[in-house]
């Protein structure tokens, strides 16, 4: 007794695979059209009245220039380390106590 032919559940397996897969690319488009997180389009903004106050000037207690020498001096000592520059995603100030800084510089000399 003989079952059903190899080429044929090659066909159907296939027929199931691309069936399955023509489905799921009509749901991507159909998402795509209905895209809750899509920015809705803002009205043109209104003109407000200019009015004649006092310019604030803003406090400012760190120079720019001392920040871009603070951001040279870490991307230095991230390449000494052996990183390249294109490694590095970005710098940013963190607000971690520093037990766990320091826990996260200890790890690293094992």
């Amino acid at each position: 007794m003989e079952g059903p032919s190899p080429w044929l559940i090659m066909l159907i397996n296939m027929t199931v695979v691309f069936a399955v897969l023509i489905a799921l690319g009509i749901l991507m488009k159909i998402i795509y059209w209905i895209d809750p997180t899509k920015k809705k389009p803002e009205p043109a903004p209104v003109a407000a009245p200019v009015a004649t106050a006092a310019p604030v000037v803003a406090d400012t207690t760190v120079p720019a220039n001392n920040e871009e020498e603070i951001v040279a001096a870490i991307v230095g000592a991230i390449v000494a380390m052996g990183y390249t520059s294109e490694q590095i995603a970005s710098i940013r100030p963190t607000s971690t106590s520093t037990k766990w800084r320091l826990e996260g510089r200890l790890s690293g000399r094992n």
